[in-house]
Order: C-alpha cells, then structure tokens, then sequence
C-alpha cells in the first residue's frame, strides 16, 4: 500500500492494524450498510501482481484456467492457477491496462503465487512484478452506483467484468445484486474519484466487500483454502472461470477430465447460519445428519443482520440433509447462477 494512500484513508477515519485496515470506526455500522447505501472499501487487502513484455499474454495463457486472449482495455476476467493436480492454488481478477495485465489476488498468497509463476518464466520475454504499491486499489459499490459514474466520468462499464479506462483510471464492473466497481488507479486520480464519490457514500472495511462476493457467488481462495479444491468444486467453470478449449495450462488434464469423463461429489453453495454471530474460519467443516464434514466453509463473512453468511465447498449429496455447525442450523440460500445436481 502506498504510504500516501494510507494517510489518506487515515485522514477519512480508517483504523489500522499494520497495513491491513479494520474499519472506518464503527464496524457494526459499517456493515449494515449494503446493499441499500452506497458504500467506499479500499482493497489493499488484495495484491496485485503485474505481468508485462512481449511474451506475457502467451506465457499467462499456458499457466491460467482462463483464456487471456479474451481480456482487453475494455473487457476483464476471473480465472485460477493450479497446480499439476488440478488444485486450485489462487483465484484472479485479471485486468489490463496500458499494455500490462493487473492480477487481483488475496495478499496472503501473492508472494508464493509471483514465486512460483517466476519458475515459469525460463527464456519468456515477461516481467512479474508485485505491483500492490504502485497503484491504488479501491471499490465502489450502491443501488444507483452506475448512475453516479456515469455522472462523475461521462461513462460506466454497463456489465459484469467491461472495464472503462479513463485517464490513469481503470474501472472494472464487478458480479452483484448492485452496480460495484473496482478502481486502480494512479495516486491523485483515484483520490480525487474517491472525494467525489464520498459526498454520497460512507466509508467502509473489507467485510461489506466480501459480503457482495458471497453475494455472487465468486470464490476467493486464500492461504488458507489454496491447494484444495479443483476448479469445478469452485463453480469456476460456471461463472466464466475457466475455458475447455483455450487450450494447455497446469492441471488442464485433470479439470478436463472432470468435465468430459466424470462429475464432480462437490460444488460450492452460499450458505447462511442464522443466530451465528462468530465467523467460522476457513476449512471450518459443517455436517448433516449423515456425514460430519458435509461442507466446508471457503469464504465467510457476516450479513448485515449480524449473522454469518459464508460460500463453502459442500458434498452434493448432503445439500438435502439438515445441516449445522455446532449448535447452529445452516441454511442453502440462492446463487444467482444455476447448480449442477447429482
């Protein structure tokens, strides 16, 4: 994070702990926020690993799930890295700009994700870069936030994953039942867009972010998930995640397999634990009236009601059943993409 930025953040009431922001003061506040009000979360708890020279598109469409021929100035994408087993080692927002492709991923997992990408690297014409400071990494997320853009920059990416580049801004159109956005950005622009956005929106930490992913259905694999599930148990391959016919890429074998010769036990669903004031870690397990490890919880986070809402890793089979964690009940809830079924 730019030291710039956090005294920015400071100066608008953000609390620190390290470089990690907790809140803006009054986190239970905070968090009944969304979806009705517009909301304003910095996202350095991403980092962003650049990826730049001749050969970065050919050597990113050997090692992704996805097919990078597909991302432009004008178009992003989700995608994953996995190890020759086919397990998922890191999920991606990718971006481009100017040239350089931008990759989202949990900063927990940018150092051992850019080391093990540099192996790769051998006679390629490719630069990878921790870029997380070298440019401002901030969402915007309200019912009437497409509106407010278009008011501010004359134009508004229109559906999931467009990006608009303007001046040294890019924003990307990110999945929600709201208009939300994600913005990198060169220091003073994206100071200035913040400003201008603030007169309408409150200040927010990165729980209320999260939630719009549990929201969406998109998981976010983190050091504690990394390695262990296949992209389809991630839904991956149903919200654009990876692509059957870009070609080779590491444990492209496996994930193929799985699609054409097989069906995978497991699939992610978004869950609610009403009462559940606690958020369960990940790899938490769950379980049924048969099975004590029915689920697993991936991505978890409260609702603005208080309670745990969470995205886990559940056996096909038991989503039927009566599930709890401990002594709480757990609830399937709605996706806004359809499941596959036994």
């Amino acid at each position: 994070m730019k030291a710039e930025w956090k005294n920015f953040l400071i100066d608008h009431g953000a609390e620190f702990t390290g470089d990690s922001l907790i809140s803006f003061g009054n986190p239970d506040r905070e968090r009944r926020i969304p979806p009705q009000g517009a909301i304003l979360c910095d996202l350095s708890h991403f980092g962003l690993i650049s990826v730049s020279g001749e050969d970065a598109t050919t050597f990113l469409q050997g090692q992704l799930t996805n097919d990078i021929n597909q991302v432009t100035d004008s178009l992003s994408q989700l995608s994953a890295y996995c190890t020759p087993k086919g397990r998922t080692l890191a999920t991606f927002f990718i971006t481009k700009r100017q040239g350089v492709y931008y990759l989202s991923v949990s900063r927990d997992l940018l150092e051992p994700i850019l080391k093990r990408l540099r192996m790769y690297v051998m006679r390629s014409k490719v630069a990878l870069e921790d870029a997380s400071a070298s440019l401002v990494h901030f969402g915007f997320a309200a019912p009437d936030g497409d509106v407010r853009i278009k008011e501010i920059l004359g134009k508004v990416p229109v559906n999931a994953y467009d990006t608009l580049q303007i001046g040294g801004l890019t924003i990307m159109r990110q999945p929600a039942p709201i208009p939300r956005f994600k913005v990198l950005g060169e220091l003073d622009e994206a100071r200035k867009l913040w400003e201008r956005i603030n007169v309408n929106a409150a200040c927010v930490g990165r729980s209320s972010w999260e939630y719009f992913n549990v929201l969406s259905g998109v998981p976010m694999v983190t050091q504690a998930s990394t390695e262990a599930w296949v992209p389809q148990m991630l839904n991956m391959h149903l919200i654009n995640g990876v692509s059957f016919s870009k070609g080779c890429f590491p444990g492209q074998e496996i994930v193929a397999r799985l699609k054409y010769l097989g069906k995978s036990k497991r699939q992610m669903y978004r869950i609610g634990i009403p009462h559940c004031i606690n958020v369960p870690a990940v790899g938490t397990h769950f379980g049924s009236a048969t099975d004590p490890e029915a689920g697993t919880i991936l991505n978890a986070t409260l609702n603005p009601d208080g309670y745990v809402e969470a995205l886990a890793v559940m056996k096909i089979a038991e989503v039927t059943q009566p599930l709890h964690l401990g002594d709480y009940a757990v609830k399937v809830l709605e996706l806004p993409y359809s499941l596959e079924t036994e």
